[in-house]
């Protein structure tokens, strides 16, 4: 097997392959860009490494020459670091043309938010490429430094982690791999001049054998578990810092958001926070959809400075809900007209008002926060209209005071709001005042809820103005609420809809190009937050309720701690950025609502991922078992079939066969004559009978001993059985000797 193998190696096209990519300082060089590239543009990735075996090639030979000619060498290199630096300049600043930030900007911002640009993919493709050529190449093969190769090799992995996402397992195993297969060739690369190292088969195939092991072993084999609570420090140390400055820069102040919300998996730790209860938090409210599938915003949604800290940002719903009761209690005409009859003389239920305190060790310039915030400890300088806050640096901790959306779900209000709609609403506050003209302070929240109803249907005029307009989603939405008549129950009617027609969430899924809300509504039902939340929206605002886009974070993963006087309960991560819609809804004000579905594949990541390691472990041990059961039955069933085959052959070719058979075994080259091979058999087998028979029928090509394939086959059976006997007993030996000698070495200690 193993001459069928040499015999194969030295094919043209095999000889080709190995001086294009058979140096492992090239591979290892190719597969660090392999890794880097797959982080930004996984689809094409494929196309990058074909590209980048080619051009490391050729950057090899390249610094060979520069090696092998100092001056001239040093001076190519400065012309090609130039020149490099020179195209990739001009690339990114084409990019910079039709893109909306600098490249700089681009490279910092991780990749799940911003949209692909060609050109400085391509860029980032062109310096790593060169610069990792030139480093692998440098550290093994003119100065030998196998730590300057691990932190190179930490390069790819430190982008990943700077995330907080995985590399795929296939790219782990061939990364780690191809480290491996360095050292060793480096080992022999830098052994000293006086000592000539010369490669063979074996020596390749015993290599590959210990890498794949290596391989194997490091992707089954358990990995311990950290016991310590390192996430503060992790964080506190994370290099995503500027990945979060910048994040919060974007998100605050850019006009549009695309469809790419809620599709990450990115676990970096943005908050900690400590709260009664789960919540949707808001960070940037969107007015408009465009038919591009995108969302913008209107002027007023943009700070303000009229933010103060010594007033309350909104009324207590409780306190609306109870003077409309009051005057329901206080004029039963003002009762039987809204429908209030049967909750005369009613009290509510308090309604609570809550504390969020939110940690960060990152300046942010965006203060996550609930639907219907009270007040903040934070050194707010902004507020804009929707209660979105913004200041220079929200860092540590701060607080922030809210009314929870849940009341309005609570089983002795939600019949009342489900009592009140629009069509009547505005004229019921305005009846509400006049009955309670003896009331100033409910007078005065009844005045307020009037002012922000007359704001949100002006604010839903205006919207509908610019919004993209659908018949499709107008025929939903007057099917789904046909038999609702509150505001309530028709938002509620609405959010019920995907659960109960089995809409799936799947952050895998691939929307066609130029695809939009009506696609998702009507066709693939598949989606992200984004889709949910924008067609809950204008779903809403299709049948008159005002209804506004909102981004920002699901509060819900549990993280139990005690930090700095605070009992942490939860943690925000990055992949917990989420979009949910806010309606407007008569007796309550604007309320969050959830339409997204849970997803069916609620898996830990770091669990799947390492399940994922260990399957392509098993997969390369299932490959390497099958080696070594072909290794193992191989010679048997092929020395079996030898002699099957012997019987079929005339005497002169069953021993030519036999002979170079027995050749073979023995490791004696083709010019070894029968005599030859006798006296090399002569330990382990001292009958000449086949000898004879083989030098008669060989050589002298005569009959004067007369025999047949069948006595050759046997003799050669009995040669064979005496060289394995042979070599067993040698093995024996071997053993005992090695056992004396450990023996004699522990009576010497």
């Amino acid at each position: 097997m193993w001459s069928k193998l040499q015999a194969f190696s030295q094919h043209p096209i095999i000889i080709f392959l190995k001086k294009l990519i058979g140096d492992p300082v090239q591979l290892y060089s190719v597969f660090l860009v392999t890794t880097i590239m797959y982080y930004y543009h996984s689809e094409m990735n494929w196309l990058y490494t074909l590209l980048a075996v080619l051009m490391s090639w050729v950057m090899m030979r390249f610094y060979d020459f520069v090696a092998k000619h100092k001056f001239i060498g040093a001076l190519s290199y400065i012309v090609y670091l130039f020149a490099g630096l020179t195209v990739v300049n001009m690339l990114t600043n084409w990019g910079r043309q039709n893109y909306p930030i600098s490249f700089m900007v681009w490279f910092l911002t991780p990749q799940s938010v911003v949209e692909f640009s060609a050109l400085y993919t391509i860029s980032i493709y062109l310096l790593m490429l060169g610069f990792l050529t030139s480093a692998v190449y440098y550290f093994s093969k003119v100065r030998y430094r196998m730590c300057m190769q691990f932190l190179i090799m930490l390069i790819p992995l430190s982008l990943y982690a700077k995330e907080n996402i995985h590399m795929p397992a296939v790219l782990v195993i061939i990364l780690l791999s191809s480290f491996f297969l360095l050292m060793i060739y480096c080992r022999q690369l830098n052994n000293p001049k006086e000592i000539r190292y010369l490669p063979s088969f074996h020596g390749s195939v015993s290599i590959a054998a210990y890498v794949m092991m290596f391989s194997i072993i490091a992707a089954i084999v358990p990995k311990p578990a950290i016991q310590a609570d390192r996430e503060f420090i992790d964080n506190a140390m994370s290099y995503s810092t500027w990945s979060d400055i910048l994040m919060n820069a974007i998100s605050m102040f850019t006009e549009t958001t695309d469809n790419t919300v809620g599709s990450s998996n990115n676990s970096r730790t943005i908050y900690y926070a400590s709260a009664p209860e789960s919540l949707r938090l808001r960070t940037q409210t969107y007015s408009y959809y465009l038919e591009n599938d995108s969302w913008n915003v209107l002027e007023n949604d943009y700070p303000n400075d009229s933010f103060s800290h010594d007033e309350n940002l909104t009324y207590q719903p409780q306190q609306l809900l109870q003077a409309i009761l009051d005057a329901a209690s206080a004029d039963a005409d003002f009762a039987e007209t809204y429908h209030l009859s049967e909750f005369r003389n009613f009290t509510l239920p308090e309604q609570p008002e809550y504390q969020l305190s939110l940690y960060t060790y990152f300046p942010m310039q965006v203060l996550p926060s609930p639907t219907r915030t009270t007040k903040t400890s934070s050194n707010a300088n902004y507020i804009s209209s929707t209660n979105t806050f913004s200041g220079p640096n929200f860092r540590g901790w701060s607080d922030v005071t809210y009314y929870p959306d849940s009341y309005a779900r609570y089983s002795a209000v939600s019949p009342i709001l489900q009592q009140l709609n629009s069509a009547t609403y505005l004229q019921l506050l305005k009846d509400a005042q006049n009955i309670l003209s003896s009331s100033p302070e409910q007078q005065k929240i009844l005045a307020f809820a009037e002012q922000e109803t007359i704001a949100a249907y002006d604010y839903l005029e205006t919207v509908q103005q610019q919004d993209f307009q659908s018949e499709i989603v107008s025929d939903f939405a007057r099917k789904i609420t046909a038999s609702a008549i509150s505001d309530f129950d028709k938002a509620l009617a609405i959010e019920h809809f995907f659960v109960e027609q089995d809409f799936v969430y799947d952050q895998s899924f691939q929307k066609p190009q130029n695809s939009n809300v009506e696609y998702f509504l009507s066709k693939s039902k598949t989606g992200v937050c984004y889709e949910y939340a924008t067609a809950m929206v204008l779903l809403c605002r299709s049948i008159g309720l005002p209804a506004r886009y909102v981004q920002g974070y699901n509060m819900s993963e549990l993280y139990e701690r005690n930090f700095q006087n605070h009992e942490i309960n939860y943690v925000i991560k990055a992949r917990d950025a989420h979009a949910f819609p806010e309606v407007y809804i008569s007796g309550y004000g604007w309320l969050s609502f959830e339409p997204t579905v849970p997803s069916m594949e609620l898996l830990d990541s770091q669990r799947a991922e390492n399940q994922n390691v260990m399957l392509w472990g098993f997969v390369l041990l299932g490959i390497a078992l099958l080696i070594l059961a072909g290794y193992v039955l191989t010679p048997p069933l092929k020395e079996s079939f030898f002699r099957k085959k012997l019987l079929t052959l005339s005497p002169e070719q069953c021993a030519a066969a036999i002979f170079q058979h027995m050749r073979q075994h023995l490791h004696l080259n083709n010019s070894t004559t029968v005599r030859e091979l006798a006296k090399h058999s002569e330990q382990f087998y001292a009958e000449q009978v086949l000898f004879n028979h083989l030098d008669n029928l060989l050589y002298a090509k005569s009959s004067k001993l007369a025999t047949d394939s069948a006595e050759l086959a046997s003799l050669y059976q009995n040669w064979f059985s005496s060289r394995e006997q042979f070599l067993k007993e040698q093995e024996q030996l071997r053993r005992q000797e090695a056992k004396k000698r450990r023996a004699m070495k522990t009576n010497q200690i």
